[in-house]
């Protein structure tokens, strides 16, 4: 299928639908696996995102260190230890799995335990994506339906190819992999690309130096398990949680320029860029 440049019309069609006689239940459960001790942030700013986009409860995996850090900042989020993810995984409606994760040997025992399990859909991001790249025809065994949130650099340690390589042909390479590995794929950058296993293939409209900076990425993988765990499939999901980030992104520009971003500034403006969404197609 031939590239489209995502619209904000298109966007506000798909996205979920808030029902007046709707409880927590309805908008869906999202189970994150992130952070770690020199980590944390990404975790706070996922479970955060997952909440702004409509997500009905926010539950985050992390260990005891960080918990008392996250649930300070943010005291909606609900908590287990890493050792209870296996009993409780299939109460949750999607897993995001990699923000902050570390990628040392427990966390690497993790991903490959997940690897072999009956799981809800996941969002891999960041070093989910790293750890998936140690093992040989990964793709071969992760079973569940995913979507795959690389940046260049991530999709060079996935693919073996070099950034170079990657960033001179981006559609055709992020369409191939994603029929090749049956995942939504989502490469990063400006102009983003996501590709679905059955060829659907876009493009954001936005490029936008201000979003260079870190921990934007942790709140792009938020937004989508928000959107998934409302009902969305995998690739409108990653599409509209991939022009929902680069419209919020614009909003700041126009407010402080294309520098000094923090990723936090995001949060509390992405209802808003919702609620405009919405109300630019009545």
């Amino acid at each position: 299928m031939p590239l489209s440049k995502l619209t904000k019309q298109w966007v506000a069609g798909k996205l979920p639908k808030r029902p007046r006689d709707a409880n927590k239940g309805t908008f869906g459960k999202v189970l994150v696996i992130a952070g770690s001790e020199n980590f944390p942030g990404a975790a706070y700013l996922s479970c955060a995102a997952s909440y702004r986009v409509g997500a009905g409860l926010v539950t985050l995996a992390i260990i005891p260190s960080v918990q008392t850090i996250i649930s300070r900042k943010l005291p909606e989020v609900t908590f287990i230890s890493r050792d209870e993810i296996f009993g409780k995984i299939l109460n949750y409606d999607v897993l995001l799995v990699g923000p902050g994760l570390g990628q040392e040997e427990q966390a690497i025992k993790l991903v490959k335990k997940l690897l072999k399990e009956n799981l809800p859909r996941m969002v891999i991001d960041a070093d989910g994506l790293n750890i998936l790249s140690g093992f040989e025809n990964w793709w071969e065994n992760l079973k569940t339906d995913c979507v795959l949130t690389p940046h260049p650099g991530e999709m060079s340690r996935l693919t073996g190819l070099s950034i170079d390589e990657i960033k001179a042909d981006r559609e055709n390479i992020t369409q191939k992999l994603a029929r090749k590995w049956g995942k939504t794929v989502l490469l990063k950058g400006a102009n983003t690309v996501i590709a679905s296993p059955n060829g659907q293939v876009a493009a954001s409209p936005f490029a936008n130096p201000l979003l260079a900076t870190a921990g934007t990425g942790d709140i792009l993988s938020g937004i989508i398990a928000g959107f998934i765990a409302q009902g969305l499939n995998n690739f409108d999901a990653a599409c509209c949680g991939v022009y929902l980030h680069g419209m919020a992104g614009e909003m700041m520009k126009e407010k402080i320029g294309d520098a000094g971003l923090l990723a936090s500034d995001l949060l509390p403006i992405l209802p808003g860029t919702i609620n405009s969404l919405k109300r630019g197609i009545k």
